[in-house]
């Protein structure tokens, strides 16, 4: 091979090299995000004006009918251009509070507080704005869970804090919304709790049988988890209360549902 052969070929081996590093680094270039998951999709709502002390239904403003029933709504992003210092945003689930920011600026991302499936879990979907924000644009950014997730665990903390003395009994079926949670199976059950004076004793009977161990609380305040054979809200786990011996302060009850 002659000198001048070689030296070509050493020129041609370095503009590949220099093209190949191009096409991996350039300088200033955003960082190429992931491709999203077939069962990811937004929705986005150009909005581009000033909203007062006003709820915005985002459900409707998105045009998102019955079709998007069984699809979970897993953020919410707000552009805001520009808003009073004393601004609240706030993200509602059927009139509740899920997410709020205060003094909101740029781009804004609110989160559902709890599993906020659209037909199931939530109705309504709102934004509400106290003061006034200057809104460029509102994403829903949602998944398609239609069908369901099996084996998937939702959390439902339940309203229960109170003072239990003796030996008492305390129905919590009342607590559980029916109307949403029909037809899911109980997992278990946890209850944060704590003893009063030294020791007190708590038993979780659904439709009057004890259900696992009886959980023994001290005077620290803990989570305790019993654990169900899958019994189905509605069916076959009616009513649910707790049996308690001893004086005792109850923080919480969490029920632990399958789809």
């Amino acid at each position: 091979m002659t000198l001048k052969k070689s030296l070509m070929m050493a020129m041609m081996a370095t503009t590949c090299m220099m093209a190949a590093a191009e096409a991996y680094i350039v300088p200033g270039a955003p960082p190429q995000r992931p491709p999203a998951s077939n069962r990811e999709e937004r929705k986005v709502i150009n909005l581009n004006r000033r909203v007062s002390n006003e709820t915005l239904s985002l459900l409707q403003l998105a045009r998102m009918g019955s079709e998007y029933n069984g699809y979970e709504v897993t953020s919410v992003d707000v552009d805001v251009r520009s808003s009073d210092r004393r601004a609240e945003l706030s993200l509602l689930g059927d009139g509740r509070l899920e997410d709020s920011v205060y003094a909101p600026q740029g781009v804004i991302r609110l989160l559902p507080r709890y599993r906020a499936v659209i037909g199931e879990d939530i109705r309504n979907l709102g934004l509400e704005v106290r003061s006034a924000i200057n809104i460029r644009s509102i994403t829903i950014n949602l998944v398609n869970n239609r069908g369901g997730t099996p084996g998937r665990t939702l959390d439902v903390p339940l309203s229960i804090s109170r003072r239990l003395s003796g030996n008492s009994r305390l129905d919590i079926t009342p607590y559980i919304d029916m109307n949403r949670y029909r037809g899911y199976k109980l997992a278990a059950i946890e209850v944060e709790a704590a003893a009063a004076y030294k020791v007190a004793l708590i038993d979780i009977q659904i439709n009057s049988f004890n259900q696992g161990s009886t959980i023994q609380l001290d005077t620290v305040n803990r989570v305790h988890t019993v654990r169900v054979q899958n019994l189905e809200l509605g069916r076959g786990a009616d009513n649910i209360v707790l049996s308690t011996r001893g004086d005792l302060n109850l923080r919480k009850v969490t029920l632990k549902l399958v789809r």
